[in-house]
């Protein structure tokens, strides 16, 4: 008996420890190896980005990886410090099956709202065939829309991290992350399910369950991740539906070079043409590399001088742009190491490293790893606040650490970061008014169901 009970003491704390490994692999850590590895690492080459290249080559690898080594096991000593963290009990009242499917009806009614406004009609062939389209103007005039829809995101994993992940709620967030992946955002929508997935790691969940869902949500995502990118990818001029107005289409052109004469016929649309990373399809999704490389190379030869981008991008981030016309479309990074990018009207996102390079300088090449342990922190404190004393402010932490996802992606000297945190807490409003409806509704109809009081 003692045997065995010292058997299943062993193997909890077994599953405690890797629970806690596990919260710093696909945390802030984990994603910023990957990130690095993938959209970085795997496009270094001595001839394409020599100051980059050279740079890991001569010492920069060894110092990313004790860096990485530092950060995981402070991150591991804190979770070990919090203790267990997986003693999740609900704090607040489940939303109800009606309230989840009114919440996905939203989403759904937006998505076709925001195509409706771009296109001026809801045909599936149409929408289809000039996808390319919408995802260039979805948040020209609409960004609020796709915003709305993160804020309900928001709202239902909001209720997962008071009253616990449930079958039901699950198969309705990501049935809603389907539905917004097709607004063509797809960084932001991982981190939702990172979010998902993190919170039921943390509940008392079977292996077995836990590692279903797990493949089942990273499956869903993965396949529309691939079929968006897919849909927003430039096609033959030929193969271009006439859209109207014919604004829109021409701007793409120009954005990725699809110009008739430049396809004279299927053998010369084959040939290896060598083009600009800037506008390039495959380079602008997943290199990050030329980026890194543009930077080092401006600030060394002081093309560019380091300040601060995001506070210029702050400034008139929340004027609409009908009272400010001159507002600018493209960030103050953008417009400065890539002009001709600002000029068409798009956006170079810069990854972390190359975003604290423009604003601090190069003596910063390594502090994106203070940023990278801020975030493990904050993610591991919202984990043990859900289970200690869950709040609002606790949700921000773990959504902050998770969130590194875009703040890899992105960099953390952002503004854009700020209008997700306002959605943050519009989502939370919106949450604990729905929870007050729903209440007021059920005690209504108990009241109904007792009847009126019996006379005396």
């Amino acid at each position: 008996m003692e045997a065995q009970k010292g058997t299943s003491l062993g193997m909890y704390i077994f599953n405690n420890t890797t629970k806690k490994l596990a919260l710093i692999l696909v945390g802030p850590l984990g994603c910023y190896i990957a990130y690095q590895m993938l959209f970085i690492g795997r496009y270094l080459d001595i001839e394409k980005y020599p100051i980059l290249t050279s740079t890991y080559l001569n010492g920069a690898t060894i110092i990313d990886s004790v860096c990485a080594f530092a950060v995981a096991l402070l991150g591991f000593l804190l979770a070990r410090r919090l203790g267990l963290l997986d003693e999740f009990l609900p704090s607040l009242e489940r939303l109800s099956t009606p309230s989840l499917a009114l919440i996905t009806t939203g989403i759904l009614c937006l998505l076709l709202l925001s195509m409706y406004r771009v296109f001026g009609t809801l045909s599936p062939n149409y929408v289809v065939q000039n996808y390319h389209t919408y995802s260039f103007m979805v948040t020209n005039g609409g960004a609020w829309i796709v915003l709305a829809m993160y804020s309900a995101l928001l709202l239902q994993l909001m209720n997962m991290y008071f009253s616990g992940v449930t079958l039901k709620n699950g198969t309705f967030l990501l049935l809603s992350l389907l539905i917004v992946s097709f607004s063509g955002g797809r960084g932001v929508l991982i981190l939702f399910a990172l979010m998902f997935i993190v919170m039921l790691m943390f509940q008392r969940v079977s292996l077995l369950k836990f590692l279903i869902v797990a493949m089942l949500t990273a499956a869903s995502m993965g396949v529309s991740y691939v079929i968006i990118t897919s849909l927003r990818a430039p096609v033959a001029p030929a193969a271009i539906a006439p859209v109207a107005p014919g604004e829109a289409t021409s701007r793409i052109d120009e954005i990725f070079g699809r110009k008739a004469d430049r396809v004279a016929s299927p053998e010369a649309a084959k040939e290896s043409v060598a083009v600009d990373p800037t506008n390039s399809f495959e380079d602008l999704n997943y290199n990050a590399a030329f980026i890194s490389e543009d930077v080092l190379s401006a600030l060394r030869d002081e093309k560019i001088e380091p300040k601060a981008y995001a506070l210029e991008d702050a400034m008139t981030l929340f004027i609409p742009r009908k009272l400010m016309p001159s507002k600018p479309i493209s960030t103050a990074e953008t417009r400065a190491l890539y002009p001709h990018v600002a000029k068409r009207g798009t956006n170079i996102t810069f990854p972390l490293k190359a975003n604290v390079l423009m604003h601090l300088g190069g003596w910063a090449f390594y502090a994106d790893w203070i940023v990278v342990l801020i975030c493990q922190t904050l993610m591991i404190l919202g984990v043990s606040r859900r289970t200690s004393a869950p709040s609002i402010f606790g949700f921000a932490m773990l959504f902050c650490g998770i969130g590194f996802t875009l703040i890899a992606r992105g960099g953390i000297f952002n503004a854009r970061l700020l209008v997700i945190v306002l959605c943050v807490f519009a989502a939370y409003a919106g949450y604990r008014t729905l929870l007050r409806i729903q209440t007021a509704l059920y005690a209504s109809r108990r009241e109904r169901l007792a009847g009126p009081p019996s006379p005396t």
